[in-house]
């Protein structure tokens, strides 16, 4: 009988087709499971960038922005700002990823870490109960391969959900960035308005007369500017007040985020054109 049919004989032919699969399993799915918890936390690590930045752009819109502008309609209009605003959190990959079995949790039989003991059984059995030993640790291997391919495709989702997560929070925080910018122009133009109305008011009465400080009063594009501002709060209060991340577990629905950066590019676009 030749090495080879003797192999064949006592299964361990198919057992050590069994081993190569294992081990090639085993070094595609460790680099892969390397791969994506390095990526992953990368990815996490530019969420939370995000994120930060998207609180402090809020904490600023609500708590020195707004006041001010409140301060500054205060001759004009009384309009409560309320200090409270939502603030966004992110906790990191959802995904928990396994780990591959172990050799002695699938090998029913094992030619190269006890070979004496397999031979002797296969000679004792006529081979029976080795081939069927090894037939069994052939599907043992193969039935992991696959949930481990399966586990891996998982991997690559939630890279691919990250990345999009992390793309849509860096438009969002950009437009927050912008949008602050525009705003400040626009306090400094509502500045100049009330000062042209305090003025106004103490030329002719050499005091300040609440009626007198009525924006009917002021030419119709100073108008147009302090009520686009009016407008442009309300539509910024909206955004601040938005959760963009969900709170709690601080998992994202991906049909919500991207309406979160639709509704905040239409928004923007607004308050661009108003300015």
């Amino acid at each position: 009988m030749g090495f080879f049919s003797y192999k064949r004989f006592t299964g361990r032919a198919t057992f050590e087709e069994a081993d190569r699969m294992y081990e090639d399993i085993q070094h595609r799915f460790e680099e892969h499971k390397q791969y994506f918890e390095n990526r992953a936390a990368r990815l996490s690590s530019e969420i939370e960038t995000q994120v930060k930045s998207i609180n402090a752009s809020k904490r600023l819109i609500k708590t020195e922005l707004f006041p001010a502008f409140s301060e500054k309609m205060r001759r004009l209009k009384d309009i409560p700002v309320s200090e409270e605003y939502l603030e966004e959190s992110f906790s990191g990959v959802t995904l928990k990823v396994d780990s591959i079995k172990s050799k002695s949790e699938l090998y029913l039989i094992d030619f190269k870490k006890n070979l004496f003991k397999s031979n002797a059984l296969a000679i004792i059995t006529l081979g029976f109960y080795t081939r069927k030993r090894a037939k069994e640790t052939l599907e043992r291997v193969r039935e992991e391969a696959k949930r481990l391919e399966e586990e891996m495709a998982r991997m690559d989702s939630e890279l691919t959900r990250l990345k999009q997560i992390k793309e849509a929070l860096e438009l969002m925080a950009q437009y927050f960035l912008s949008l602050i910018e525009i705003y400040r122009m626009l306090l400094n133009r509502l500045d100049n308005s009330v000062h042209f109305l305090m003025i106004r008011c103490i030329s002719l009465a050499h005091e300040l007369v609440r009626d007198q400080m009525s924006i009917k009063l002021l030419p119709k594009s100073q108008q147009a500017e302090i009520m686009a501002m009016v407008s442009i709060s309300k539509i910024l209060k909206t955004m601040v007040d938005k959760n963009i991340v969900i709170s709690g577990n601080s998992e994202f629905v991906s049909r919500d985020l991207e309406e979160v950066k639709n509704d905040m590019r239409k928004q923007s676009k607004i308050i661009m054109d108003a300015a």
